[in-house]
């Protein structure tokens, strides 16, 4: 995950609610719900807001962090909302409506999860671990191999981008690493490239060791 700094809702979902403000988000039209997911891609930089693939508007949906049956006071709440893949049996479409203890809300999600070379993710703390499990985000090989195999791939064509070795990259010179951190973390006209919080996040791991 990446921390996602919520922004101000869009103007369209603010005067919908300002007329209807007995009704929920099941009853908002197309548009509306559409002005909300291009807000969210934008304010993610054009990430899932869980697996961190590149999404586009019409390939992703409006997940709920708190899901929409156990808090429907806010299902029209903007900083509840984020725009998930549309991959099944993982993020929005994998959990349901299941509790996420650890959300890319928080600036944890960036410290309490491990991603490795090899595409697996790892969890620091139970509500890490919990939140991956639900997320279907790939703690085990057999978890979810088609995302495992995704990010690996990616990964290290981002590593071979930058003429590293992934065998040899915990030997590379810590200013580079850090210069790299920076390149990856710059959206490019909006967007971050697709799985490069992975690939912070392994860095950030490398460069912590003694």
């Amino acid at each position: 995950m990446r921390k996602i700094n919520k922004d101000i809702e869009p103007q369209r979902l603010t005067r919908w609610k300002r007329l209807n403000s007995n009704l929920r988000y099941r009853d908002l039209p197309p548009e509306e719900s559409r002005s909300i997911r291009s807000a969210c891609i934008s304010e993610q930089y054009g990430l899932c807001a869980y697996c961190c693939q590149s999404i586009k508007i019409d390939e992703a949906h409006n997940e709920h962090i708190e899901a929409q049956d156990s808090a429907p006071n806010r299902t029209l709440d903007f900083s509840n909302i984020v725009a998930s893949c549309e991959h099944s049996h993982q993020c929005g479409h994998g959990r349901g409506t299941r509790l996420l203890p650890l959300t890319p809300l928080m600036d944890e999600c960036e410290t309490e999860l491990k991603f490795y070379i090899s595409g697996l993710v790892k969890g620091h703390t139970e509500r890490a671990k919990m939140s991956i499990e639900a997320l279907n985000l790939g703690h085990t090989e057999e978890s979810n191999r088609g995302l495992i195999g995704q990010r690996k791939a990616l990964v290290n064509a981002l590593i071979y981008t930058q003429h590293l070795n992934p065998d040899e990259l915990q030997y590379e010179d810590e200013d580079f690493l850090g210069l790299l951190l920076e390149d990856l973390q710059t959206p490019d006209t909006g967007r971050l490239q697709p799985f490069s919080p992975v690939l912070v996040n392994v860095i950030r791991h490398l460069l912590a060791r003694p």
